[in-house]
């Protein structure tokens, strides 16, 4: 999702609707939304620390993961969802 730095986690949830309404058929949504929101936060948290931000200012939400990708986002999305905007 282009710029996605750009949008609060509390948007985060409409903003996977619509583009659930908007691409019903992308295999993302095999995930859940809240591992969704999970990566989403570890992008934006990244991208404010201006650690590889570059590749952070783009959520690149994606299906199938490894699960160890799955895990870090699980577990540094949780960390960092109270520190982001």
């Amino acid at each position: 999702m282009e710029s996605s730095f750009e949008i609060s986690k509390e948007d985060f949830e409409n903003a996977l609707k619509t583009l659930r309404e908007q691409y019903p058929d992308s295999l993302v949504w095999n995930r859940s939304i809240k591992s969704l929101k999970h990566e989403w936060a570890a992008h934006n948290a990244f991208h404010s620390l201006g650690i590889f931000r570059k590749q952070t200012a783009h959520a690149d939400l994606n299906w199938p993961q490894p699960w160890l990708i799955r895990l870090g986002y699980a577990i540094i999305g949780t960390i960092v969802w109270p520190f982001i905007k």
